[in-house]
């Protein structure tokens, strides 16, 4: 463990489902604004989307988690707006901000006398563009990943462990966050054998998660296989995905889960599941264990 004491870290519960909180709805209530915004200029209009949102949010049932509640939130307003996906203009831009960091990072991992270790830094550290978890996200934000990356700690499972598995591992399923994100997950990607990797994405649009053109814009396509799971909320909520995904998931040796959302969806998930994520509110540290701002590596076998 590189922080806590692995005792803390097994004591923290963080194997037990993760079901919405009354702190959760604060947050929700958030991203229902910011869609709104994002998809009508109405004002009207946006003050009859929070109003709908208010209701269902007050009618909810809480021992779902928190990327399931916000499922609703996103099909309520695309029914009432008809916009399909009203990110997509800051998804480019975040993804193009990444791209341009590309050869530094490219710089960073070639030099480095752990390119995996590297490569994992900037894939977890990259998970600080995320719109489900904060209102903003600026280009200073992107910016500072690269130093960010290689000086802060990383704490939860040894990388080593990660590196075994997949080394042995016939197929790697790669389950993919935001957009922008993706151009540092494709760093670490460059680490492994990419006929035995495929990478999901969401299966419709969800607040500023990646989809198959997202993916595609940052170069992913040229070191995994991509998918999408069939599913628009932002995480992997099983029963809501696609038969097909369903069946790679099933069958995959080793499966990487990028951000918060995966993490709050699949944390008691029996698969041999490697969570890479940034924590970025209080029942997350809670359940890791870890305090907010940490790179984190956890891993279901060690539950």
């Amino acid at each position: 463990m590189s922080i806590f004491r692995h005792t803390e870290f097994m004591k923290s519960g963080w194997r037990l489902n993760m079901k919405a909180e009354l702190e959760c709805l604060p947050c929700l209530v958030r991203q229902a604004r910011e869609v709104a915004i994002m998809s009508t200029d109405d004002l009207q209009l946006q003050k009859k989307i929070m109003r709908s949102c208010f209701a269902y949010m007050s009618e909810t049932n809480l021992d779902r988690s928190p990327p399931e509640i916000a499922q609703g939130i996103g099909r309520i307003v695309k029914s009432m707006t008809g916009i399909e996906d009203p990110y997509g203009e800051v998804k480019s831009l975040h993804t193009a901000a990444a791209l341009e960091m590309l050869p530094e990072m490219e710089k960073i991992v070639s030099e480095s006398d752990d390119p995996f270790g590297a490569g994992l830094r900037l894939a977890i550290a990259g998970n600080i563009i995320d719109l489900g978890a904060k209102e903003r996200v600026s280009d200073k934000d992107i910016s500072s990943i690269l130093s960010e990356a290689m000086q802060q700690p990383l704490c939860g499972a040894d990388p080593l462990q990660l590196k075994a598995e997949i080394d042995k591992a016939e197929s790697v399923l790669y389950l993919a966050d935001n957009a922008g994100e993706t151009v540092f997950d494709r760093m670490f990607l460059e680490q492994f054998t990419s006929e035995k990797v495929t990478l999901a994405v969401r299966g419709a649009p969800a607040i500023n998660d990646a989809t198959l053109e997202d993916a595609t814009e940052a170069g992913l396509h040229r070191v995994a296989r991509l998918i999408d799971n069939g599913s628009g909320a932002p995480a992997t909520v099983l029963s809501d995905c696609s038969l097909e995904f369903r069946h790679i998931f099933e069958k995959a040796d080793v499966i990487i889960a990028k951000g918060q959302g995966n993490y709050e969806s699949l944390s008691s998930s029996d698969a041999n599941i490697f969570f890479l994520f940034r924590v970025k509110c209080n029942l997350v540290a809670e359940h890791s264990g870890f305090p907010i701002g940490s790179l984190v590596l956890l891993t279901t076998s060690d539950g």
